[in-house]
């Protein structure tokens, strides 16, 4: 069995205290440990959950009970985090970005590999329902070839200070239209940003990803109050549509529609076919607990997570070229592989 400590109990750090604590109740683990600063806030979550608190990380790294950590920690501190704990002989979990910077993240998977721990990244839509079902389909060829990928990640709210929407939201796209394409990186990434509140802050990006015969894009924005909180994903085949409402994970809906071409006497003309549209009930499973359900999984059959640290250092790169490119306005161009 195994026992694991969530470090940082903010907004997405209660969550994951929240999921150990069931998965403690179900048996999967043996128990959960707290670890953040702000004593008053790991006390009463501790209190919440009947859960033991402390307030120094590092009393988790000399304790021997301790199997793994999740870091959910402000993303500039991952990096010293996750170096420690792995160095210590304890497996980690830490959020996205993974790092600020891809030296740093390059270096955390040499760790890894160094010493043999298990480091997975926090990139949470690898494991839900949805697109997992949507992966599968279009590994068979369902779908068809791929011709286009559209995301939207949009909200209204007070933008963060340490980061921009690229960083924040952008790093989820990136990672998701790579695993859907199956491939490390694209051929080369375009950004468009603007900043009307900070100036080094980005509030909104269009990330446009290359990938041959396909094109990928991504609308990230804090600034439109127009549509609610919007998550949703489009792959359009040469044989079908999908859609992903992220917010409904038991839910796919497919589109069977196509644009057929033909040739008569040398003349190509194109028509619709339309065999109507449905919707694929998926079972629901709470994509964080999925995720930290595989994590667990990982310590105990010591196996490579879906979402490696490998996995992790290839969105950060990719997030950098997305911001790079928004402030150079020119393409970053991957190596072809």
């Amino acid at each position: 069995m195994t026992s694991i400590a969530v470090i940082g109990t903010g907004y997405w750090g209660k969550n994951h205290v929240r999921t150990y604590s069931e998965l403690a109740d179900e048996g999967v683990i043996d128990n959960v440990k707290i670890c953040d600063l702000d004593e008053k806030r790991a006390r009463e979550l501790g209190e919440a959950f009947n859960i033991e608190y402390l307030t120094d990380y590092k009393e988790l790294i000399s304790d021997p009970k301790v199997d793994a950590v999740s870091i959910v920690t402000p993303s500039a501190t991952h990096f010293q985090l996750a170096k420690e704990f792995m160095e210590a002989g304890k497996d980690v979990l830490v959020e996205k970005p993974m790092t600020m910077d891809s030296a740093q993240a390059k270096k955390l998977v040499e760790i890894s590999e160094d010493t043999g721990q298990i480091l997975m990244v926090g990139h949470i839509f690898r494991h839900h329902p949805a697109v997992k079902e949507l992966k599968h389909r279009i590994d068979l060829g369902e779908f068809g070839k791929i011709q286009h990928i559209s995301s939207n990640r949009l909200s209204f709210g007070a933008p963060r200070k340490d980061m921009g929407v690229i960083y924040a939201l952008g790093i989820h796209e990136v990672d998701m239209f790579c695993y859907l394409m199956d491939r490390e990186y694209p051929y080369s990434i375009f950004t468009a940003a603007s900043q009307c509140l900070q100036t080094d802050i980005e509030e909104t990006a269009m990330i446009t990803m290359d990938f041959g015969s396909t094109r990928a894009y991504a609308f990230e924005s804090w600034l439109i109050a127009a549509y609610g909180k919007q998550r949703d994903l489009v792959v359009v085949g040469s044989e079908k549509t999908a859609k992903i409402d992220y917010l409904k994970p038991q839910e796919l809906q497919i589109f069977d529609i196509r644009v057929a071409e033909q040739d008569f006497n040398g003349n190509t003309t194109f028509n619709v076919e339309n065999e109507g549209s449905y919707t694929i009930p998926i079972p629901y499973a709470e994509p964080l607990k999925e995720e930290l359900r595989h994590f667990v999984k990982c310590i105990n059959d010591r196996t490579k997570p879906i979402s490696d640290g490998t996995i992790g250092l290839h969105a950060v790169v990719m997030a950098e070229a997305a911001l790079e490119s928004a402030t150079t306005g020119k393409s970053v161009e991957f190596t072809r592989s």
